[in-house]
């Protein structure tokens, strides 16, 4: 006798399925674009969109934005007090994570506090019922409701802006080992000798490896199929400019190796 399965369970696990499929490709999309607008800067339009670092910077997207003002929001709603008090108490465990993130990232005292500003008005954008808000004011019987479901238009608006944001003030910040736009230290050997030496003559065999062999202590910005975008240094602050990057074509590479100490 074949298994009875119930009808209902099957509709359940369709939908699941479904959620999970949606879940996956808005993390895939968010970070697609967020990776995208950053790696724009520096004219790399060429983006391996199969990489998984696109769901992973979704995931961080996810967190920063949403996962994260929600907890705050719901551990500031556990103990019993005025509403004006859960939220100056969801408002400061709020802004203390960005705080808290920027400080782990290298940010300085001073910039931090302004990338923590800038996070918390786009946090409080996606949470807050504006129109709720802005008729108790009216009333004035001042009223703020959290955990506000925006209407897709407005989700999709503060989406794009969520996105930029990310991708100039987060993104650059995140090592590249964890799926961030910080480069990762490499040990490039090259096809054709002294290819790059009038960019990178000061890296040129240090450490000496092969007598051989050419070989360059650099930064890897990012690398496709095709191309291999490097950097002869860090910028002082992190913060990259167009003219730091140099491209070079992958047949020209015969090796790279990763996290080689300079």
């Amino acid at each position: 006798m074949e298994p009875v399965t119930h009808p209902a369970k099957h509709r359940w696990l369709s939908l699941r399925g479904l959620d999970a499929a949606k879940a996956g490709l808005g993390l895939y999309i968010v970070g697609m674009l967020t990776s995208g607008i950053y790696y724009a800067r520096f004219h790399i339009l060429a983006l391996d969109f199969t990489r998984i670092q696109s769901v992973v910077v979704g995931v961080y997207l996810i967190v920063l934005y949403l996962a994260a003002p929600a907890g705050a929001v719901w551990c500031a709603g556990r103990f019993r007090a005025h509403w004006l008090v859960h939220l100056v108490v969801a408002l400061v465990l709020i802004a203390g994570l960005s705080v808290g993130l920027g400080r782990l990232l290298g940010y300085a005292s001073n910039r931090v506090m302004l990338v923590a500003a800038v996070t918390l008005g786009l946090q409080l954008a996606l949470f807050v019922d504006w129109k709720t808000l802005w008729v108790s004011m009216q009333g004035r019987r001042l009223q703020i409701l959290l955990l506000h479901q925006p209407a897709r238009e407005t989700i999709v608006a503060l989406g794009m802006v969520v996105c930029i944001q990310f991708s100039l003030f987060w993104f650059p910040r995140i090592p590249g080992n964890f799926a961030g736009g910080m480069p990762v230290q490499v040990q490039v050997f090259t096809q054709t000798a002294g290819l790059p030496d009038s960019r990178f003559n000061d890296t040129k065999n240090k450490p000496q490896i092969n007598s051989t062999m050419d070989s360059y202590a650099l930064w890897l910005l990012y690398q496709t199929d095709t191309d291999v975008y490097l950097l002869d240094r860090l910028p002082t602050g992190g913060t990259i400019i167009d003219d730091d990057v140099m491209r070079i074509t992958q047949d020209q590479v015969i090796r790279m190796d990763y996290n080689t100490a300079p």
